[in-house]
């Protein structure tokens, strides 16, 4: 028989208990007097009556108070250690490190979006595998969007998930959605009834998924600081209606493909303002009455229209990593323009062998979609690889990791003309001709600079947004004066100024100047904020120092612009105008 032994309880200087360390012969020790005060307290009612403790609980339970005390007491501080030391004594250390001059340069990116509504759809081959740890990555970095301001609108791709279901299931391999399921569909009933039933599977499915995996990757904490705002994911089918898609291979419509025929724009918007990332999916009801059949949509197709409905800020594809390059230079592009866009499209459409690989045919269905959406109001495009980590620097720095697509900048800026531009122009410059910020101008003298070839304008929709004048001199065929430069009082604040200058100095190193100068007396800080330096009079060419007038006492600056500007230069003027319009 198995039975367990007492321990015997060993003898301690502070133990109180009176037994001699064999077990059995435990010994109660007498009350002491504040014991039996306590006692007589209890009988009389002056004390509540507690649970009857043994003097071996009381006497380690004040052991552990003790414990506790000294714990407390080793994690204060004790002023006596403490003393304040000059600069030269304390330890040197460098505050600035390496996250302070990344902190500072993306704050400004955080003000500019917040409350920017940005669509981004997310590829089907990063949702073939839920628990890869590339699209937890990828939700990680547009929850973070989202705890910045963002207002995210998700739109997930199911082809790669029905692809495998036909496969595996029906036998029946897919490479175009549009085509080839429309031909599954058409050969058997039996074929429209399974892809219906995966459709409906798949999108549940995922549904599920994408709320579990944004929500997890949302709440999980960074070290010991937890977000603790949470966020919330809407995701339905509901927010589209369809009707069916006429068959590529005739008059009939397809049973199972659709087209959006309406976007619930009011309740998307209503959810972003409620700070839900709203997740809108490719399979949508019917817009009739009573036509409650599930279609398929196209994502790539679908988000594109999200983004005109919603006027979003962004329209955002993920690729699979391939970029495109300048094979001359050997650089990655980061900012192409509408129409240079518009070009690359015309000719990967006459170039065969541009279109032979898959990667190509990928990123030239990605740029119509983003040149369809940037012409009805979305503002930028970009095209980013999906890895950790990349569409944070896309957003929130200038350098970028993608290819951004932006409206033409320059559009509207041109030599202006004798004719009509001259009246515009002295409208323009008046209001600051009569605060002493220009120098006075008469028609003959504008109209002289027009005939010159040396004075710009800026016209959108028969509007002056703005002028500028670039003079150049016999004496000194490398230097240049930027003068008149002018915007309009509606547009200042909004980046035209920014563009205008940066049209100037490229116009300017076509010409083979190599520095350009102005005279300013107000403007400076806006000037060296963008490349300009401080300069005196002995830097102007001879003919403009004869001519300097003195009684304006006019500073002189000076930007060299021997090169175009470069890559990551263009992209820092086409983030600067982000908010252009």
């Amino acid at each position: 028989m198995l039975a367990v032994a007492p321990q015997p309880c060993s003898p301690t200087p502070s133990c109180s208990s009176g037994c001699k360390g064999q077990p059995g012969e435990r010994r109660p020790s007498k009350p002491s007097s504040w014991q039996r005060s306590a006692f007589s307290a209890v009988l009389l009612g002056a004390l509540p009556r507690r649970p009857r403790r043994s003097f071996r609980t009381l006497r380690h339970y004040a052991q552990s108070e003790l414990v506790e005390k000294e714990i407390r007491a080793a994690m204060q501080l004790e002023p006596s250690r403490l003393q304040v030391q000059s600069e030269d004594a304390a330890e040197s250390r460098d505050l600035r490190g390496q996250w302070l001059p990344l902190f500072r340069g993306s704050a400004p990116y955080v003000a500019m979006f917040r409350n920017s509504i940005m669509v981004f759809h997310i590829p089907g081959h990063l949702l073939a595998d839920p628990q890869s740890s590339e699209l937890e990555g990828l939700l990680g970095d547009i929850a973070l969007c989202a705890l910045l301001g963002v207002r995210p609108v998700l739109v997930p791709s199911l082809s790669q998930r029905i692809r495998a279901r036909l496969a595996a299931e029906c036998g029946q391999e897919v490479d175009s959605m549009s085509d080839n399921l429309e031909a599954i569909c058409t050969a058997a009933f039996k074929n429209r009834e399974a892809v219906m039933r995966f459709m409906k599977q798949e999108a549940g499915m995922l549904c599920a998924e994408v709320q579990d995996l944004f929500l997890r990757v949302a709440a999980k904490p960074t070290g010991n600081f937890d977000k603790g705002k949470s966020l919330s994911v809407f995701a339905s089918s509901q927010l589209v209606s369809t009707a069916p898609q006429r068959a590529s291979s005739g008059w009939q419509r397809s049973p199972i493909l659709g087209r959006v025929t309406e976007i619930d724009a009011v309740q998307i918007d209503r959810r972003l303002r409620e700070e839900q990332v709203v997740c809108v999916l490719p399979v949508a009801a019917g817009s009739l009455r009573g036509d409650g059949s599930l279609r398929y949509v196209p994502s790539e197709k679908l988000a594109a229209q999200i983004a005109e409905e919603l006027k979003a800020t962004k329209l955002i594809f993920f690729t699979r990593g391939q970029r495109i390059v300048d094979t001359v230079r050997g650089n990655a592009i980061p900012t192409m323009q509408l129409g240079e866009a518009s070009k690359l499209l015309d000719y990967a459409k006459d170039n065969e062998a541009f279109m032979e690989q898959e990667e190509s045919r990928e990123i030239i269905r990605y740029l119509e979609l983003l040149l369809q959406a940037l012409r009805s109001g979305t503002r930028r495009g970009h095209l980013i690889d999906p890895k950790r980590g990349a569409l944070l620097q896309e957003l929130y720095t200038t350098d970028g990791s993608g290819t951004m697509i932006s409206l033409d900048l320059y559009d509207g800026i041109r030599l202006a003309r004798s004719g009509g531009d001259v009246t515009g122009i002295l409208e323009l410059i008046e209001p600051l001709v009569k605060r002493g910020l220009l120098k006075r101008r008469g028609a003959y003298e504008v109209e002289r600079a027009c005939n010159n070839q040396e004075m710009f304008v800026w016209k959108r929709d028969d509007e002056f947004i703005g002028c500028a004048s670039l003079s150049r001199f016999a004496d000194a065929p490398g230097k240049a004066e930027l003068g008149c430069f002018v915007i309009s009082p509606v547009c200042r604040g909004k980046g035209h100024g920014a563009v205008l200058l940066s049209y100037m100095e490229r116009v300017a190193t076509l010409l083979g100047v190599s520095q350009l100068f102005l005279l300013t007396t107000q403007t400076m800080q806006w000037f060296v904020e963008r490349g300009f330096r401080s300069a005196t009079l002995d830097d102007l060419p001879p003919g403009k120092r004869e001519g300097y007038d003195l009684g304006r006492s006019s500073k002189v600056f000076i930007k060299d612009v021997s090169e175009l500007p470069s890559e990551l230069q263009q992209r820092f003027t086409f983030i600067e105008v982000d908010t252009l319009d």
